[in-house]
C-alpha cells in the first residue's frame, strides 16, 4: 500500500536520542508487521524518564498506516490533548479526516494547527487545499446540483502528512 510505504520512508525517528533503528521500523512497517513495530515504540516509550513526544508521534503514524482509522484518530486526539502546542497532530488528524470527507472538521483542526505555529507551511498548504476543494464544489453543485463531484461528503485524499515533528 503506497500510504503504508509512505509512512514508512518518513518516520526519521533521531536514533541519538531514542534506541530504535528507523530502518527496522521502515522494514516492520514495509513487511506489514505493524504490530510488532508498535510494540517496539511501546517499549521504548516505557523506558524512558524523559518525554516521549517524538515516539508517541512515530506510534500514530505507525497505527495509522496499519490502516486503523479509528485508532489513528484517537492517537492524534490524545497527541493534541497532551501537546497543545504541537502543529503536527492537528495537521495528521485532517488528513484522515479529509480522507473521509469531513472537511469541515479537517479544515477547523487545521486552523487550530495554524495557531499553534502561523509560519507552518504544510499546515497552511492543507488548509487552501481544503478551501479550494470546496469552492470548486460549491461551484459544481451550482452549475449541476446532480453532479456527484459537488457532494461535499466526498472524500479528498490529496491533503500532505506530515511526516516527523519539527524541533
Amino acid at each position: 500500500c503506497f500510504a503504508t510505504l509512505t509512512v514508512a520512508l518518513a518516520l526519521n525517528l533521531p536514533v541519538a536520542v531514542y534506541g530504535i533503528d528507523p530502518k527496522v521500523l521502515e522494514t516492520m512497517i514495509g513487511d506489514g508487521e505493524t504490530e510488532a513495530a508498535l510494540d517496539l515504540i511501546d517499549a521504548e516509550i516505557a523506558s524512558l524518564a524523559s518525554d516521549p513526544v517524538d515516539l508517541l508521534f512515530a506510534r500514530a503514524r505507525v497505527i495509522d498506516a496499519s490502516g486503523n482509522t479509528k485508532k489513528a484518530e484517537h492517537a492524534y486526539r490524545e497527541l493534541i490533548t497532551r501537546y497543545p502546542a504541537r502543529p503536527e497532530p492537528y495537521n495528521n488528524l485532517a488528513r484522515i479526516y479529509s480522507a473521509q470527507g469531513k472537511l469541515d472538521q479537517a479544515s477547523s483542526l487545521l486552523r487550530a494547527g495554524l495557531y499553534t505555529d502561523p509560519t507552518y507551511r504544510m499546515i497552511f498548504d492543507n488548509l487552501t487545499r481544503i478551501y479550494a476543494e470546496r469552492a470548486a464544489r460549491s461551484l459544481s453543485a451550482a452549475l449541476d446540483p446532480n453532479d456527484p463531484k459537488s457532494d461535499p461528503s466526498q472524500p479528498l485524499e490529496t491533503l500532505n502528512e506530515i511526516p516527523t515533528l519539527s524541533n
